[in-house]
């Protein structure tokens, strides 16, 4: 554990130029009774449960749900202790020996380098720090990113995945290099509808049809269809490994490759998140089933009055009965009639979510090198060849990306 003690008098950021490229910037000493500490210990994050969700309830918005505590800790509860882990590099700011500003990051490598990235990542969906209402992130980001440049060993920082709208987005886009792979995030606004009456007036004739014979299609196959929230326990168990079992098996097939998915540990990570919540968070698992048996599953998120659809799967002998368009539906109404007032397709931005969706969140990826390896890193290989890359890749037929699986990474 570091600690580290410094002021911007004046609120305004450093300049900074190319890595290896200029001094360090200036330091100034934060305000009397204000500093900085860095977490590497799993302990010592746990030990900041009481501190830290005070922090998530007195933030001036309402922080998305990769940086709450229930989530970050059962991510270092699963993968935190493996072999070749991640290490813990989570930077707190106090004032008054009070928690006022989070910036919860990791150690990873990446080949020969050492990168620093959002915590939980790949699992994490959307980036961002946390700062108490009546602080300034610029100041305390500004303070934080001098500590990080003078860290020993890393050689980058990188931060996928941030909403045009996060606390850190105004400074990274000041501060960092952009890494050139703008996304959209697709999303749903449920306060426009005032029932589920509602919710059905916003679909056009031929799309009540199409759900309706996708209902009947499957209720003549196999029987009645039922939608069911499953609680934490062997049902709901049962359906996280029936669900991510299905979507691996549905990326494998179209010759594609889903980090998240394809590492260790996620059914072990979602089931005791199921189990480890506080009210401030939920996990939902919902079925679909057709004469007693599933068709479909989501494994949804939920926070502040969103509702995160995190997996979305279905059984893959079944996809041309469209068991999951009808999921989306009800999974919607369900949300809905449980008070929230979105529902986010997260990313990426796929042709289908627009039909569920009624805007699209900006979110970009941003990257600061830290050495002359985190230089090439970044400008190299994440500003040119990694979009360039994307594009070939999201356009080559599924025969082609299976050839290539083995020798290319996504």
């Amino acid at each position: 554990m570091t600690h580290l003690r410094l002021e911007l008098a004046d609120g305004t950021a450093p300049v900074l130029r190319e890595a290896g490229h200029s001094p360090a910037p200036a330091v100034h000493p934060l305000a009397s009774g204000s500093h900085l500490r860095t977490v590497h210990e799993f302990c010592d994050f746990l030990a900041l449960e009481t501190e830290w969700r005070r922090l998530e309830t007195g933030c001036r918005s309402h922080p998305n749900i990769f940086q709450t505590f229930d989530w970050l800790k059962t991510w270092a509860e699963v993968y935190s202790a493996a072999p070749g882990s991640q290490e813990l590099h989570v930077i707190l700011g106090y004032r008054d020996s009070r928690l006022v500003f989070a910036w919860p990051l990791m150690r990873t490598r990446s080949g020969p380098l050492t990168i620093l990235r959002w915590m939980s990542e790949p699992l994490s969906q959307y980036g961002d720090v946390l700062i108490a209402s009546g602080e300034c992130a610029k100041a305390w980001m500004t303070a934080t990113l001098i500590q990080l440049r003078s860290t020993p060993g890393v050689d980058a920082i990188r931060l996928r995945h941030v909403r045009c709208d996060a606390a850190a987005t105004p400074f990274l886009h000041m501060n960092f290099r952009n890494a050139r792979l703008a996304e959209q995030a697709p999303w749903l606004d449920l306060t426009r509808f005032a029932d589920e009456a509602a919710y059905e007036a916003r679909y056009t004739s031929s799309q009540r049809k199409r759900r309706k014979k996708i209902r009947k299609a499957l209720e003549d196959a196999f029987g009645p269809v039922a939608f069911t929230a499953l609680k934490p326990g062997h049902a709901g168990d049962l359906a996280i490994d029936q669900a991510i079992a299905e979507k691996s098996e549905w990326i494998e097939e179209r010759g594609r490759q889903n980090r998240a998915l394809s590492g260790p540990g996620l059914s072990t990570f979602l089931k005791r998140l199921a189990r480890s919540q506080d009210g401030a968070m939920d996990l939902v698992v919902t079925a679909l089933t057709a004469g007693g048996k599933p068709v479909s599953w989501e494994i949804g998120l939920r926070h502040a009055g969103t509702h995160f659809a995190f997996i979305t799967s279905h059984v893959n002998a079944l996809t041309d009965y469209s068991p999951a368009r009808l999921h989306m539906d009800l999974s919607q109404r369900h949300a809905l009639n449980h008070g929230m007032r979105a529902f986010d397709l997260m990313l990426p931005h796929d042709v289908y979510k627009d039909s569920w969706s009624s805007g699209h969140t900006d979110t970009a990826d941003f990257h600061l090198p830290l050495s002359a390896g985190g230089w090439a890193y970044g400008v190299i290989y994440l500003e040119r060849l990694r979009p360039m890359l994307r594009h070939a890749y999201y356009r080559m037929s599924p025969g082609l990306l299976r050839l290539l699986k083995p020798i290319v990474g996504h």
